[in-house]
């Protein structure tokens, strides 16, 4: 179940004391995303809602619970968390409901919070569709754009139907997976638990998630034990996170957590450890291939370890590492991230498999955020979180003109801006802070500002924001016009997808990284756990062109510049080495590379 988006979760606010006690600060901000969609459809007023949703997200954003700040009395030094906010909070942390929420349920009609499921239906066009239409559903909604029914409304046109139709087919595809960064965090707490409490001499995550894809099923625990299996299983079930326990037996239990994530733990005897780590890392089509590998040496590999065919009840030839099982095969041991049958097998058995990258690699982030735009941080606290994280340097990327919801910056605001992040730069060196822009390629190809403008950042990353289903070829021109520039460094985020949310929009990634290569413009792999674009299989394809690659977090958080982790992972699943990333290079390389800029220069 995707936590991701808060409409594919259960809504709801607490029912009950237990559930109030366990109001986390999530679902309290789910419940006020809520309590803003519902003024929006009442028709309230769009700046209570705003401020619902501002608070919502100040919430997500807090690392103290909501708890602690009710007891010191601070709720309101949570931003725009004011005394009517404020009171909805105390409310759901007492009682696991708020009159407020009642009163706006008890308004809403049933249903119609569903069709904000649907990408690019808002508040406005749900309430114009159900006051002339009474559609509460997203099986009504379809019908109607299906028979002409939606664009005879206000504002609606053929178009805007047409693009419904596309967004309900979307939703539909949606796998129902975590994203990596909400699975991490789950796998984190359970293995510290069972670090603590549970008889196991090693703990490790395996599945889809050891292999850091880009969406996450469930989790997968693998436990090596001396000890009766059981003893670990009734640790592991007594979890208090634990909602539910699904199956249990001798050798797996399956449970649900409260957060909705499903978990796994399968237990081994020590001397299977590695080839049941290989086992239940996946993926499937590599352990195929694998056991085929064995196969054609007269020996048969399972999650017991690597036996001769017909002396399977003997001692296993390797399984206590994955390493002993590898080099028994006569292969190279494969990372994780590989193991999905791309041709890592057969790189292993020539031992050319690549040196891939390391988050210790990474010299600097080139794409972050502070609150002089949509961050929620300052430039100096993001600064020295960056400085903090062992980097040489860090871009301010703050966002361009046209973004008004995200307080695009006026040509003044730049300059007042630069004189910040100069004495920041003075005040940290030799670590050194660049004043940068997420300049915005606009529908007609068109930059956000003049290159006189664009001279005033040290480093610039274009992407797109708007008209996100332009026709295939018309996009492919928009972000290689962009790209032609040479005081444009990268093109973020290229696709614009948004995992279990939102599809990339239509372009020609293959010529991208041809104008990627011939002109030396970066693109970017985007670490946003969400976002993680360019995927995987364009970022193998890109190296291959040799189109040069920068791994970013995108954060707008002093906790998300973590998010290079996902970023670095996701090259790693292309094939990248570090010298595929731009970013991997020192201070000097990269201060060289400003310099260039400056002279509209770039390498070849």
């Amino acid at each position: 179940m995707p936590r991701d988006d808060a409409s594919l979760v259960s809504r709801a606010p607490a029912k009950s004391r237990r559930d109030a006690a366990e109001m986390s600060n999530e679902r309290v901000a789910r419940v006020l995303d809520d309590v803003a969609d519902m003024i929006d459809l009442g028709g309230e007023g769009t700046f209570r809602a705003v401020t619902y949703r501002a608070a919502a997200r100040a919430i997500r954003d807090l690392r103290e619970p909501l708890g602690v700040y009710r007891d010191q009395g601070r709720l309101t030094e949570i931003e725009k968390v004011g005394p009517s906010v404020s009171a909805v909070i105390v409310e759901l942390l007492d009682t696991g409901t708020a009159k407020r929420y009642e009163e706006l349920v008890a308004r809403t009609p049933p249903g119609l919070l569903d069709l904000l499921r649907v990408p690019g239906v808002g508040p406005a066009t749900a309430r114009t569709i159900y006051e002339n239409l009474k559609i509460t559903t997203i099986e009504e909604l379809e019908d109607a754009a299906r028979e002409g029914r939606l664009q005879q409304l206000p504002k609606i046109q053929a178009k805007t139907a047409e693009r419904i139709l596309q967004s309900i087919e979307q939703l539909r595809r949606r796998s129902g997976r975590s994203l990596v960064h909400h699975a991490l965090r789950d796998a984190g707490t359970v293995l510290a638990y069972l670090r603590e409490h549970a008889p196991a001499a090693r703990l490790e995550i395996a599945g889809s998630l050891r292999r850091m894809a880009e969406t996450i099923g469930d989790i997968d625990v693998l436990a090596a034990t001396e000890a009766p299996p059981r003893a670990v299983h009734d640790v592991f079930a007594a979890y208090p996170e634990v909602e539910r326990v699904l199956a249990r037996g001798e050798t797996k239990t399956t449970v649900v957590l409260r957060s909705g994530q499903q978990v796994d733990l399968r237990t081994v005897a020590p001397a299977s450890w590695g080839a049941a780590l290989i086992y239940f890392t996946g993926s499937k089509e590599h352990n195929v291939r694998l056991r085929h590998v064995a196969l054609t040496r007269g020996l048969l590999l399972n999650e017991y370890g690597l036996y001769r065919v017909g002396e399977e009840s003997g001692p296993a030839l390797a399984g206590a590492t994955e390493e002993d099982v590898y080099g028994a095969l006569e292969m190279s041991w494969i990372p994780p991230e590989l193991r999905e049958d791309r041709g890592e097998i057969d790189a292993a058995l020539a031992h050319r498999l690549p040196v891939l990258v390391r988050r210790p690699d990474i010299k600097g982030d080139l794409h972050t955020h502070s609150d002089w735009t949509d961050g929620r941080d300052s430039l100096e606290a993001m600064a020295r979180r960056a400085k903090q994280l062992g980097y040489e340097y860090v871009a301010l990327t703050d966002h361009s003109i046209s973004l008004g919801m995200a307080k695009g910056m006026t040509v003044d605001r730049i300059r007042e801006r630069n004189a910040v992040l100069e004495r920041l730069d003075r005040d940290l060196r030799p670590f050194r802070v660049f004043s940068g822009c997420e300049v915005n390629i606009r529908a007609d190809g068109a930059l956000d500002y003049e290159d006189e403008v664009l001279l005033l950042f040290d480093v610039v990353t274009a992407s797109i924001h708007s008209a996100m289903h332009q026709p295939k070829d018309v996009m492919t021109r928009r972000i290689v016009g962009a790209m032609r520039n040479p005081l444009i460094d990268a093109i973020s985020h290229p696709t614009g997808r948004l995992l279990e949310r939102r599809d990339a929009y239509e372009v020609d990634v293959d010529e991208l990284i041809r104008v990627s290569a011939e002109t030396g413009c970066r693109l970017e792999v985007n670490g946003g756990p969400e976002r993680l674009d360019l995927a995987d299989v364009s970022v193998r394809r890109a190296i291959a062109a040799g189109a040069p690659l920068v791994i970013n977090s995108d954060a707008h958080a002093i906790g998300e510049l973590e998010w290079m982790e996902f970023g670095v992972a996701n090259a790693r699943r292309g094939w990248a080495t570090a010298a595929a990333v731009e970013n991997t290079k020192p201070l000097d390389a990269m201060l060289a590379h400003i310099e260039r800029r400056r002279r509209s220069e770039r390498p070849r």
